[in-house]
């Protein structure tokens, strides 16, 4: 994803909280007017209407912007760009998980306020004309076209610089749909005549609810489930352990001219540092020396040479598969790019690694690492 995916988005959240503080402005002002003035019902209605539009505000606001966010982050995992190939990637959707999070909350709150509102006006026809509901309503209006109008211009600024254009089309279509739903159904509530029966707004709240539900099984589809993202994060922690087990196993043979013959032999208590083993069955990792090193000594040079390689083997048990050549195509073999991948320092796995050093399928994986003499340090 290019960082400046929503070049707009730092404009749009400065409008909407300039917005939001001289609102609540003008709430705080209106409420104290409300008070000091009189105690009748009307008043005392007035000034609960203004925290319920308050509400209705924020919840709306919170709600678009998510699930443009969410279709967004949908649409660019599932339809993947080779432009995007070597890029850092969030492993566990971060983004997309705290939009879902913010959409499954606010959501149900702002229909709940939305249809309270409905039927209090169709209950005091009085209402329909306060100035609070009508300034609420045009705010309403205008926060969300800002809101959705700046994410079409990032969409369109993305599409300039080379964005797939099925990615571009469908960001497009969910954004005027977004824009469409809102709009249209503010723009008849300032026109709705609050004394005759119609269903129009229980369509609306029903249309909405099945795009969100839609929107949230799309994205929860892509990114997982709870239980699969549990699963993805335990292989990480197997990765992790693999490659600092790597790693020592490479600082070791550099220290004696041989590889460890068990992982036993790494463990180290002046450096702080004891062999990991699998996070779920505490298992120890199994680990195989296929070739040990050929060390002699260069009687011109009276240093040691490496004159063959070391070769050995880290495996665990994973329950979920790992494919990625870089761009999050399938391309390589589970452990690994080929049969005897060199190791390097570069190879160090890390959360939102998308190399292929690293793949394994849902089962016993093993990886074959190769330290070839030009790794060799020498004494």
């Amino acid at each position: 994803m290019e960082v400046l995916e929503w070049p707009c988005m730092t404009t749009i959240i400065l409008i909407v909280l300039a917005v939001l503080l001289l609102v609540l402005g003008g709430i705080v002002a209106l409420v104290v007017s409300l008070i000091r003035k009189n105690t009748t019902m009307e008043s005392k209605t007035k000034a609960v209407d203004v925290f319920v539009y308050a509400g209705i505000f924020i919840s709306l606001l919170v709600s678009v912007s998510n699930i443009v966010q969410i279709l967004f982050a949908a649409i660019e995992r599932r339809f993947t760009d080779v432009l995007e190939a070597g890029q850092y990637m969030d492993a566990y959707s971060s983004d997309m998980r705290m939009a879902i999070a913010s959409l499954i909350v606010a959501f149900p709150i702002y229909l709940a306020l939305s249809m309270y509102v409905s039927k209090d006006i169709s209950k005091f026809h009085f209402k329909r004309d306060l100035l609070i509901r009508k300034l609420f309503v045009y705010v309403t209006l205008f926060a969300t076209a800002i809101t959705v109008l700046g994410a079409l211009v990032a969409t369109i600024y993305t599409y300039l610089g080379g964005e797939l254009t099925v990615r571009f089309g469908l960001k497009a279509l969910a954004t005027i749909l977004v824009a469409a739903l809102v709009g249209g159904y503010y723009l008849y509530a300032l026109k709705r005549n609050y004394t005759k029966e119609t269903k129009l707004p229980y369509l609306f709240a029903g249309v909405s609810t099945v795009l969100v539900l839609a929107a949230l099984v799309w994205s929860i589809s892509i990114i997982g489930t709870p239980k699969e993202m549990r699963a993805r994060r335990i292989d990480d922690t197997r990765l992790s352990d693999i490659s600092s087990l790597q790693q020592q196993v490479y600082n070791h043979f550099q220290t004696t001219d041989k590889l460890p013959a068990t992982l036993s032999e790494l463990n180290d208590a002046f450096q702080g540092y004891a062999v990991p083993t699998d996070p779920m069955t505490k298992a120890s990792y199994e680990y195989r020396v296929i070739q040990q090193p050929t060390i002699a000594v260069d009687f011109m040079t009276k240093k040691k040479v490496m004159t063959s390689n070391a070769i050995f083997e880290l495996c665990a048990d994973f329950d979920t598969v790992r494919e990625t050549n870089g761009d999050g195509s399938p391309s390589y073999p589970k452990g690994g790019i080929g049969t005897d991948a060199p190791y390097l320092a570069s190879n160090y796995y890390y959360e939102g690694d998308q190399s292929p050093f690293w793949n394994h399928e849902a089962e016993h994986t093993c990886f074959k690492r190769v330290i070839t003499p030009s790794m060799y340090y020498g004494q």
